[in-house]
């Protein structure tokens, strides 16, 4: 194969009023001179389709025609309505579908992957995943010859993504993370930051950060008996800097009482939390 011919997977980060600590939004070029892909198209502004262009001429890549959503998030798929000049085919989870439309609206053409999906790029197979949590329909794609996954918002490079109602499911959430660790990984595209060059002791920390979570919850229930959710927050989340952050912090919380509840460790009584199993 030519030089030339060869995939290049260029890591593209778009400026977006995102969570902090993080100020952009990773998008994903995917391709060659022949063709390409985009992976995510960060927010409806105009910077989203200059930093691209000048991705592309840099990597000398061809001009994308697929968009593939990770999700349906404003910092991920409303850029897409920059880019409809491209005449892409925009791709997403099937239960992603009314999320999406709402978020790229009035674009309302999609086409849809499914978990086990092949697509072929410069002659490299990449694999969809299925892979919820952050949200029911998030996508991730996996380049087995490269070893590198492309987590969407599943992996964040600092600190862990955030999982919560209306769109997060905390047990769906650490199945995902179970399953993608099973993979080969040399590097996992993020979300949000850096490239990620360990991915399993990553993925190892998010998985202990949201057990200590739930910890963190069963003793304090088994403390105070019992507690609303904004008073939970409110004792694991000492200080918070902003209160959006604080309502996010609130839903991840309540992912994970509800997920304790699944599993028969919480019970809910009006807006109360209380401990009714420690096995």
């Amino acid at each position: 194969m030519k030089k030339g011919n060869k995939l290049k997977i260029i890591r593209v980060p778009i400026p977006t009023p995102t969570l902090l600590p993080h100020t952009t939004t990773n998008c994903y070029l995917l391709g060659n001179e022949h063709e390409s892909i985009l992976v995510d198209a960060g927010y409806d502004q105009p910077d989203t389709k200059i930093v691209l262009h000048r991705a592309m001429k840099e990597n000398e890549l061809a001009l994308p025609k697929s968009i593939i959503l990770t999700h349906s998030h404003p910092d991920h798929a409303p850029g897409v309505l920059q880019l409809v000049d491209w005449e892409p085919v925009v791709y997403c989870h099937r239960q992603e579908k009314q999320a999406t439309i709402k978020a790229i609206a009035p674009w309302n053409q999609l086409s849809f992957l499914e978990d086990g999906d092949k697509i072929s790029i410069a002659g490299e197979e990449i694999i969809i995943i299925h892979a919820p949590g952050h949200t029911a329909g998030q996508l991730n794609l996996y380049i087995p010859s490269k070893q590198i996954l492309l987590a969407g918002d599943n992996i964040v490079a600092e600190g862990t993504s955030w999982i919560g109602l209306p769109d997060g499911d905390m047990s769906d959430y650490i199945q995902t993370l179970t399953r993608l660790k099973q993979l080969k990984l040399t590097k996992i595209g993020p979300g949000h930051g850096e490239w990620v060059e360990n991915p399993y002791e990553h993925i190892d920390f998010v998985l202990g950060r949201r057990f200590h979570r739930e910890n963190q919850i069963k003793s304090l229930l088994k403390d105070h008996g019992s507690l609303s959710v904004v008073h939970l927050t409110n004792l694991i989340y000492d200080k918070l800097p902003h209160p959006n952050v604080f309502e996010v912090a609130k839903r991840t919380t309540e992912a994970h009482l509800i997920k304790l509840i699944k599993e028969g460790f919480v019970a809910q009584v009006d807006t109360y939390y209380s401990l009714i199993s420690t096995k």
